[in-house]
């Protein structure tokens, strides 16, 4: 009796030894025991989904902070004017002095309060040996620009060995439809002065310009240039978070046909402005340049943009018909090509350029004409 005695209080004594071991650990125990990692939460949000809040910053400083409270509320005041939603401005010390920032919602509960600009720049492929050559091809661009949907925001002359120009303009992108709408900040460079106090002094007219073109501008401050300076103008944009799609693009043509004289080349490309003016096509420049020993023309202009589901397509293109009939004399073939232009203006094809060549030991002509393209998406097939 006693032995069983003795078995029943060792099997107790190691029952309450292991049932110690899941007692709460003591400050020892925890010693260099790494607790697990939280499990981290993902938020995923798609290109069309972004933040609830986004913050705007300024690296505008105020000595006093009563400054910088003012021109925050100035600020935020402008906003509500674009049709952003403003949900607070804070004012935070930089170094010894102030700054501030403003939170608003990208989201565009409003989206017709601001419209859909894109800031585009035209440089044409062409030189000019003097710096009086460009500028009067820069002047006959801009009264071309003002017969375009292009709206001309600057314009300067440029030089890198010989001179050329470029324009700034303002062009609608078609966002898609049915999409939500947001609103992003953007800066572009505008100008060229000699002096920091004419960069200034022209800031209010030059934000004035770009309101007026249907961009909001929020404000300009004066950048160094090489050796002028410019102006970083800040604007409002509005967007799909899509790919841009521009109303209308710019487009070059480049003629086959060759002139013995620069002259005479750019004399025959002011004359077929009139077959793009037939189309309701504008055209926005034309030069003449070296072609083999001698001299051809090219002219831009500026075309529509049809979007599809099958992709973007132009207005109007520029095709080429190649006659198929060869004649035994040049005459023959300069006469068929008369009648041949003829039957393609009737038809709405704008003939641009044409010419009779030699094929073999007989004689041919080409058209060059301007198609337009049906408005229209093409229809799909039935599946099967």
């Amino acid at each position: 009796m006693k032995i069983y005695a003795l078995i029943l209080a060792v099997q107790l004594s190691t029952l309450f030894s292991a049932a110690g071991e899941f007692a709460e650990p003591g400050e020892d125990q925890l010693k260099g025991v790494k607790p697990p990692a939280p499990q981290q939460q993902l938020h995923v949000t798609g290109p069309e989904a972004p933040s609830g809040i986004s913050l705007y910053s300024t690296d505008e400083v105020f000595t006093f902070e009563r400054d910088a409270e003012k021109a925050a509320e100035e600020r935020a005041a402008l906003f509500r004017g674009f049709g952003l939603t403003v949900l607070g401005s804070n004012v935070t010390e930089k170094d010894n002095d102030y700054t501030f920032n403003i939170e608003y919602s990208p989201l565009l509960k409003n989206p017709e309060s601001i419209k859909a600009v894109l800031l585009k720049e035209y440089a044409p492929a062409k030189s000019y040996w003097t710096g009086n050559l460009a500028k009067e091809a820069l002047n006959s661009a801009l009264v071309n620009f003002k017969n375009t949907p292009l709206r001309v925001l600057d314009s300067i002359l440029t030089e890198d060995g010989d001179y050329s120009f470029s324009v700034s303009y303002a062009v609608n992108n078609l966002l898609q439809k049915g999409r939500p709408y947001y609103a992003k900040f953007g800066k572009t460079v505008y100008g060229r002065y000699t002096f920091e106090s004419q960069a200034a002094k022209d800031a209010p007219s030059v934000l004035a310009r770009f309101r007026q073109n249907g961009i909001p501008a929020v404000k300009a401050k004066t950048v160094s240039s090489g050796n002028d300076y410019a102006l970083e103008v800040e604007f409002l944009k509005k967007t799909d978070n899509g790919k841009e799609r521009p109303e209308y693009s710019v487009e070059n043509y480049r003629c086959g046909e060759k002139f013995t004289f620069e002259n005479g080349a750019l004399k025959e490309a002011l004359a077929r402005n009139a077959v793009f003016a037939k189309a309701g096509l504008r055209t926005l420049h034309v030069y003449a340049f070296e072609n083999g020993g001698d001299y051809s023309f090219a002219v831009d202009y500026a075309v529509k943009n049809l979007y599809r589901k099958e992709g973007v397509f132009r207005e109007f293109e520029i095709k080429t018909y190649q006659n198929p009939e060869t004649f035994d004399f040049e005459s023959a073939a300069k006469k068929a090509l008369e009648a041949k232009k003829a039957n393609f203006d009737a038809a709405g094809l704008y003939v641009i350029s044409s010419g009779v060549y030699e094929a073999g030991n007989d004689y041919s002509f080409y058209l060059e004409y301007l198609e337009k393209q049906n408005a229209q998406p093409v229809p799909r097939a039935p599946k099967p």
